[in-house]
């Protein structure tokens, strides 16, 4: 079972759409961004969320299910992982 705090995290990221910044949700929720990425690397621990090095975190099929969604929907977002990881590489931007 998800704290509060988890709780707020899932429905800042449901409304922007399943991703956003660590610093986004810091500045949303009005705590001090290493807290945030504490409560996030824990979510990611548990397969909550997704975390990436670039600060980036998603929403994951176990937490759609905590947020009552039916994940189906976004599952294949995150089974086609090759394709999501390939589609975000092409945004990359290179020195």
């Amino acid at each position: 079972m998800p704290t509060p705090n988890e709780n707020k995290i899932l429905k800042i990221l449901k409304d922007a759409d399943g991703e956003s910044s660590s610093r986004k949700i810091a500045s949303k929720m009005g705590f001090d961004s290493g807290y945030i990425r504490v409560i996030l690397n824990d979510m990611g621990r548990h397969d909550i969320i997704d975390v990436f090095n670039n600060g980036k975190v998603r929403i994951a099929y176990k937490g759609w299910v905590l947020l009552g969604e039916k994940p189906e929907k976004h599952q294949q977002q995150s089974q086609s992982g090759m394709k999501r990881y390939l589609e975000d590489r092409a945004q990359w931007k290179t020195f």
